[in-house]
């Protein structure tokens, strides 16, 4: 064989390796491939995800922390925030000094046939997205929780997109309120383009 044929033959052969690999990594890609862990789906298209208790089962709610969320001047209420970012939740009408998810609807005013309580939201000044928020209680009714969002809502599912902030240094925030339909235990699911988190809180 004379020394061009061996040439091209050697070109052909690797494209085509080239070609296969190609193939192979493509392959390897699906649907359900994720984005700093989160599914690759639209938030719009992630389900609410939330469990069931079973009756008598003591409700596992999250636990806050008073050092994430820095003190800015527009934002307000509780220090205690809730979540694992990048978006985090205050409960305005827990009263006790744990750190624990949970409040009395004595004092929450009652509006159109459920408990209207404030909470606010924030997220870091890093996350430029939307933000899906929906919850329910976990007990086998499921009943819904309804959110109100500046000027969106109530509904049982809002969507805020952020940055919401004076400047693109501070955090963003909402003032917001939750209808709650009165004691129990309930989840928060909170749908970013990086994560799906979960707050779960009982009201008593």
């Amino acid at each position: 064989m004379r020394q061009g044929e061996n040439v091209i033959l050697r070109c052909i052969s690797a494209s085509v390796i080239a070609l296969v690999a190609t193939v192979c990594a493509k392959s390897d890609t699906s649907p359900s491939s994720t984005h700093d862990g989160a599914p690759s789906e639209s938030v719009d298209q992630r389900s609410l995800n939330l469990p069931v208790l079973p009756v008598g089962q003591r409700c596992p709610v999250s636990v806050g922390t008073r050092r994430t969320v820095p003190s800015q001047p527009h934002i307000f209420w509780n220090p205690l925030w809730f979540g694992d970012g990048p978006v985090y939740l205050s409960l305005t009408w827990k009263e006790s000094p744990d750190d624990a998810a949970a409040f009395s609807l004595a004092r929450v005013p009652f509006e159109d046939g459920a408990y209207r309580a404030k909470t606010p939201w924030v997220s870091v000044p890093s996350y430029s997205g939307p933000i899906v928020i929906r919850g329910r209680a976990l007990s086998a009714d499921s009943k819904a929780l309804l959110f109100r969002v500046e000027s969106l809502g109530p509904q049982d599912s809002v969507k805020i997109q952020a940055p919401h902030a004076p400047s693109p240094s501070l955090w963003s925030f909402w003032a917001s309120s939750m209808w709650v339909p009165g004691p129990g235990c309930y989840g928060i699911q909170i749908d970013t383009l990086s994560r799906t988190e979960i707050v779960i809180f009982e009201a008593t």
